[in-house]
């Protein structure tokens, strides 16, 4: 059995851009790139088969795919990476009305096993409280975790 945790949060006051919201996440410390300089993202015309590629991409390629799925009204997904730790988050969205974030890369616990239940504080710190401080508004919060 495993643990499921995810955060849903609207930052749609902030920005309609989807990109805005993940440049605001690489600024807080949060990188699209992974230790092998790659980027994990659901391509352009992947309509909801989660067929996710790994490759480089330059900021501005990212951008553009973001965009441009946005544009056609496709999910976005990315892979981000916080710092130089082990934690990372899937975010997945279509507008930012509904973002939703996976924490499934090497979730971080309170007791540091994979059956614990994760250390929200710490997410919410280096996320929610850090959007705050950078004047994204968010409207909506929510948090589920559950095993599966």
């Amino acid at each position: 059995m495993a643990r499921e945790a995810i955060l849903e949060i609207n930052c749609s006051r902030y920005s309609e851009r989807i990109i805005d919201v993940i440049n605001l996440l690489n600024e807080l410390g949060w990188k699209y790139y992974d230790t092998e300089k790659n980027i994990e993202y659901l391509p352009l015309g992947d309509d909801d088969d989660f067929d996710w590629q790994k490759d480089y991409l330059s900021a501005n390629e990212l951008q553009e795919l973001v965009n441009k799925k946005q544009d056609n009204f496709e999910r976005v997904g990315l892979n981000l990476y916080y710092e130089n730790a082990r934690e990372g988050i899937t975010l997945l969205a279509k507008n930012t009305k509904e973002i939703v974030i996976d924490l499934n890369i090497n979730r971080r616990t309170v007791e540091n096993s994979r059956e614990s239940i994760t250390d929200i504080g710490w997410y919410f710190n280096n996320i929610i409280q850090r959007f705050q401080e950078r004047q994204c508004p968010i409207d909506y919060i929510k948090f589920e975790e559950y095993v599966e």
